[in-house]
């Protein structure tokens, strides 16, 4: 006996196979950067120019985020001035392994109050705000979801807050993927059980493809954490060209020059400041550091340095585009 279908029918058993069939078919192979410029959102909590995120905006961190994709670097080293994306690129992170490589991920913080904070400001709005990972978190206000204020079970993996400065946090559970944040903040020992670093990477040593980040504004040279993770990296610098001459050079503040007032009576004039070329001495305007900036390059200082399997990047305040 046979039966007939209608072209509708068909239509729609089409449908489920294709649905049905997505669900074995894996990710795209995406970086980081391109994850991000894909899915990353800017919330309007903590950004002045919310919504979709542009890597080629702030092209300096295009480098850093894919090198967690590089097989060979097992370290990814951000010895960064305040207020360069640098808690977004973490965000970025967070959100390509969530949605593209299922891992379990530790987050640390100086404090468990402050990963406490970073977890309601940074993490929440994360998931709000981006649609490919939202269904992946259960609702917090269930109480079986397995979505906790400092814990996050997603499929594959989890996300967990912790503070350095708890040695309970810092105990369970094996992890993939350590990142540590502003650790020049950290205790040199999370209470008696030693330094807070060590005892998260010691949860990393059964995963062969782990990846770890350090990353901090700097404090005290010599005694910095984020200064000797760095001098054990490839030692990265951001170099830009020089609108003129083209040469290409890293950005410091010495080489800013602020005209002073001819008198007393009269008023500073930032709008005159001009950056002097550390190669020919060229005058370059505000005007240019956008070009600049986007068509910069991270050159390796230390090649081969350390391990051979970290990757450190150094970026001072000069090059902030404000973002």
């Amino acid at each position: 006996m046979t039966y007939a279908s209608s072209p509708d029918g068909v239509a729609a058993l089409e449908g489920s196979v294709r649905r049905g069939l997505g669900l074995f078919t894996p990710p795209p192979a995406l970086t980081v950067s391109q994850w991000a410029d894909l899915y990353g959102r800017l919330p309007r909590e903590a950004s002045a120019e919310p919504g979709q995120w542009v890597t080629a905006r702030a092209e300096y961190q295009r480098e850093p985020m894919d090198a967690i994709n590089d097989p060979a670097i097992e370290k990814v080293v951000l010895f960064w001035a305040s207020q360069m994306g640098k808690s977004a690129i973490l965000l970025n992170v967070i959100g390509y392994f969530v949605h593209q490589d299922p891992s379990p991920i530790l987050l640390l913080q100086p404090t468990l109050e402050m990963a406490e904070a970073f977890s309601k400001d940074r993490v929440a709005t994360m998931i709000r705000d981006t649609s490919q990972i939202t269904p992946l978190f259960g609702d917090p206000r269930t109480r079986d979801s397995g979505n906790t204020l400092l814990h996050k079970l997603f499929p594959g993996g989890h996300l967990t807050l912790a503070g350095s400065n708890s040695p309970a946090s810092l105990a369970s559970r094996p992890i993939r993927v350590r990142i540590a944040d502003e650790i020049d903040r950290y205790p040199a020992s999370a209470g008696a059980e030693g330094d807070p670093i060590k005892l998260a990477d010691a949860r990393t040593a059964t995963f062969w493809n782990r990846k770890k980040i350090d990353t901090s504004t700097g404090t005290i040279k010599g005694v910095s954490r984020i200064e000797k993770s760095f001098e054990q990296s490839d030692q990265r610098q951001y170099h830009v060209p020089c609108p003129q001459c083209r040469e290409l050079q890293v950005l410091t503040w010495s080489h800013l020059h602020w005209p002073s007032p001819l008198t007393g009576a009269q008023r500073h004039q930032p709008e005159e400041c001009y950056y002097v070329c550390a190669r020919n001495g060229c005058e370059i305007r505000e005007s240019d550091k956008l070009w600049m900036i986007g068509q910069g390059k991270w050159i390796v200082g230390n090649p081969g340095g350390g391990d051979g399997k970290t990757a450190g990047f150094h970026i001072s305040q000069p090059v902030s585009e404000g973002d």
